[in-house]
């Protein structure tokens, strides 16, 4: 994905230019971290001067659900953000596949649930990403745990949350890992620093569930149709202690920006994997779908044209 700052951006309402898009150092976002957000996938057609973007009502209403989760007040209706989406992908239309990113924050109104007292944000930004192959990860254990109920909503998607991602991000690397595996206060997996964790045994594909402090993964949903409807394997949601990494068949990471992508070790011991294992096909097959020219492969999709 590129960082690199483009030139437009949806700004409380409307497509502005980029260096307009500001806050105070003192607000609540920036001192506290008061914000919630999603990250949406828009794919490139191929051929078309047109984007597909992937489930994009459904993560409006889960930034929604985070918003009511951390009692901040909706600034927009989910209507103008999905317009939003769409109006800023056809101000600064790409070639590449984009990363969106829905904020909502708080300016002011720090400890009140009461909406006429506070006062709240919203900007989308949009990135360009190369479009890449299956990636392969080595998953380790760090002394992290995941964020979890009662400490903060797990199901809250918040920049908050995040900054507790970021260190334990750096201990799997100080670790001589990709991805680090975090687990909850129970000891049983949630999930990594920002993807749903799969694992593949010979009666199905097991996942843990939102009440183990895994965020209720979109992707996830996405990927466990296509097992079903594509692959007629079935996917449990269940909890899952971290041995039963090494026990399964094979170990998989999902999420918006991650699509599938392989495990090939956890805790240095490698997992089991090959040039045709479901992750890579799953990879292919998800792949597929977000990309088709063929405007009804997905339900999931909205299309976009600039």
């Amino acid at each position: 994905m590129s960082l690199e700052k483009p030139t437009k951006i949806w700004w409380n309402g409307a497509v502005s230019d980029w260096r307009d898009a500001v806050v105070h150092v003192t607000t609540e976002t920036a001192m506290r971290g008061v914000n919630v957000f999603e990250g949406v996938m828009a794919y490139k057609i191929a051929d078309r001067s047109e984007h597909a973007v992937i489930a994009l009502d459904e993560h409006l209403r889960r930034l929604a659900r985070s918003a009511a989760l951390l009692h901040l007040p909706l600034p927009h209706s989910l209507d103008e953000l999905r317009q939003g989406v769409l109006d800023l992908i056809r101000a600064e239309p790409s070639e590449l596949d984009l990363y969106i990113r829905p904020t909502l924050y708080l300016e002011s109104g720090a400890y009140t649930a009461d909406p006429e007292r506070m006062r709240m944000g919203a900007y989308i930004t949009s990135y360009t990403r190369e479009r890449a192959p299956l990636r392969s990860v080595r998953l380790v254990s760090t002394p992290w745990t995941r964020v979890d109920d009662p400490a903060f909503p797990a199901q809250a998607k918040s920049g908050a949350v995040y900054s507790a991602f970021r260190l334990a991000r750096m201990a799997a690397f100080r670790a001589g890992g990709d991805e680090p595996l975090l687990l909850n206060a129970r000891g049983t997996v949630a999930e990594t620093a920002g993807a749903a964790v799969m694992a593949v045994f010979p009666d199905g594909v097991v996942s843990p569930p939102p009440e183990d402090g895994a965020l209720d993964s979109i992707t996830r949903a996405v990927l466990t149709d296509l097992l079903r409807d594509d692959f007629g394997l079935k996917v449990t949601q269940r909890s899952l202690r971290p041995q039963e990494l090494h026990e399964a068949q094979e170990v998989f990471l999902c999420g918006t920006l991650d699509e599938v992508v392989e495990v090939s070790a956890f805790d240095g011991v490698p997992l089991g994997h090959g040039a045709d294992g479901l992750a890579r096909r799953l990879f292919d097959r998800y792949r597929a779908v977000c990309t088709a020219a063929d405007a009804t492969a997905s339900p999931l999709r909205t299309r976009v044209a600039w």
